[in-house]
């Protein structure tokens, strides 16, 4: 693995910058749902590509994105909720959405990720 001055590429900038990547990603998977198939097709293709060359340029970096989503959500999890405070302290709660995932070097936790819960029994799927 390359060495990397910390000076010129500190850990909390990349992680912001991965956390911003994938959530680019993911606005664009929905707008490309509403294409038409030709075009949703050749831009799956170039966004699947891009992917893959981001998530090689990350691993090279020793950074690693943890999603939740289906996890049960527990105070040891590594991701805060933004809606936990809407449900009573005794009630189990589960991921239903990441919004933001856990960005981790060497075991480390970089960039805490954010989350949404809901009861697990609360029947939505």
């Amino acid at each position: 693995m390359v060495e990397i001055s910390t000076k010129l590429l500190p850990p909390d900038v990349v992680a912001h910058l991965c956390v911003e990547n994938w959530k680019l990603t993911g606005a664009m998977r929905k707008a490309i749902d509403i294409l038409p198939d030709a075009d949703g097709r050749r831009l799956t293709g170039q966004l699947n590509f891009s992917i893959r060359q981001l998530s090689m340029l990350v691993d090279k970096l020793g950074f690693k994105l943890v999603e939740f989503d289906g996890e049960a959500f527990h105070t040891g999890l590594a991701a805060s909720a933004d809606n936990a405070e809407d449900y009573a302290e005794d009630v189990k709660l589960v991921v239903v959405k990441t919004l933001e995932p856990t960005v981790m070097a060497d075991m480390k936790i970089i960039r805490l990720g954010r989350v949404l819960v809901e009861p697990v029994d609360s029947g939505k799927e």
